[in-house]
């Protein structure tokens, strides 16, 4: 009974969870503190909940008893590549009196606990990245192995199931110590790969026996290590969106007609918002000097526009916008 129980509370459902902007900051230089009850409290990215794009399953540690508190598998670590903080994801056992295993997940999927299922993936109109980039370390238990995953994909609204547009995974088998850098390259030789993604969901997950259709269906060693920082996406023609970057932005609206705010979570000197097409062309710059600017977009087309906030040369975050009038 607690078993059914704590599966009515879990199960994965692939119900995909949009966000109001296109592919937005996910920040492992920023976490914030979660308090649960007494000492219990766990770690989780971004600033606020409105700003954790990667998020963690570290929201198990408030079932209650006598199922829980659950295990918290994404922890905060200066045990880093660049900068102050990456992630540590280690695998677990849940239980007991339950015994299920939690792989150590980091990535676009959300536990929402009074709807009795987790949201997979964030809204991503027309986004269509050639690879995701990172760097890792790995210690793996028994053989077990990690993965990193990258899925693009559009809802079918005659089948009422979501269309797999682009597909990349890379499996992690042997340890390795010191950072090293990974690529999972997208496949979009998929049927479907003609249409337009509405979609996309990236994992990194410290055991790769992860079902995101049955969330008790997963397998794996409990104690498996990943560390996980710097990802950032890649796109034609050389365009690189980090989604670790060292000054945050905030889009909005998002889509936008003819003025659109740049938000920053710290002034730059020299900023300037460099904005691009989908193919790679620059099509404007902007001065980007205060906490929010108001920029005037109503000469650019409608459409998808990635855009690099830079200080005088040095690129501090990218991401993506999009016009629609």
């Amino acid at each position: 009974m607690k078993k059914q129980l704590l599966l009515v509370a879990l199960t994965f459902l692939t119900t995909l969870g949009f966000s109001q902007s296109n592919v937005p900051n996910g920040n492992l230089e920023n976490w914030y503190n979660v308090p649960v009850s007494g000492s219990l409290n766990y770690d989780q990215t971004g600033t606020d909940p409105g700003d954790n794009w990667l998020n963690t399953l570290n929201e198990l540690l408030a079932v209650p008893f006598p199922l829980g508190p659950g295990p918290v598998t994404i922890f905060k670590t200066d045990d880093v590549h660049s900068g102050s903080w990456a992630a540590k994801c280690v695998s677990a056992q849940f239980g007991p009196p339950v015994n299920v295993f939690i792989p150590g997940m980091l990535g676009t999927a959300t536990l929402d606990m009074a709807g009795a299922r987790a949201l997979v993936g964030r809204g991503c109109n027309s986004c269509r990245p050639v690879y995701l980039k990172g760097w890792y370390k790995f210690t793996p238990v028994n053989g077990d192995s990690a993965s990193a995953v990258l899925l693009v994909s559009k809802w079918n609204s005659t089948t009422k199931k979501r269309d797999t547009i682009g597909f990349g995974k890379q499996v992690f088998k042997n340890e390795v110590s010191t950072y090293t850098e990974f690529t999972v390259t997208m496949d979009y030789t998929y049927p479907s790969s003609g249409l337009e993604s509405d979609s996309i969901t990236l994992l990194t997950v410290a055991s790769a026996g992860f079902s995101v259709i049955n969330f008790m269906g997963g397998v794996g060693q409990p104690g498996n290590t990943l560390y996980i920082d710097d990802l950032m996406l890649g796109y034609p023609a050389g365009i690189e969106q980090t989604l670790m970057p060292d000054v945050a932005v905030k889009v909005y609206p998002n889509p936008a007609k003819d003025v659109i705010t740049i938000e920053l979570s710290e002034q730059v000197k020299e900023g300037t918002l460099e904005v691009y097409t989908m193919d790679g062309k620059m099509v404007t710059t902007y001065s980007v000097n205060e906490i929010k600017n108001s920029l005037p977009v109503y000469s650019l087309a409608n459409g998808s526009y990635y855009f690099k906030l830079k200080d005088g040369k040095q690129v501090l975050n990218t991401g993506s916008f999009i016009i629609k009038r």
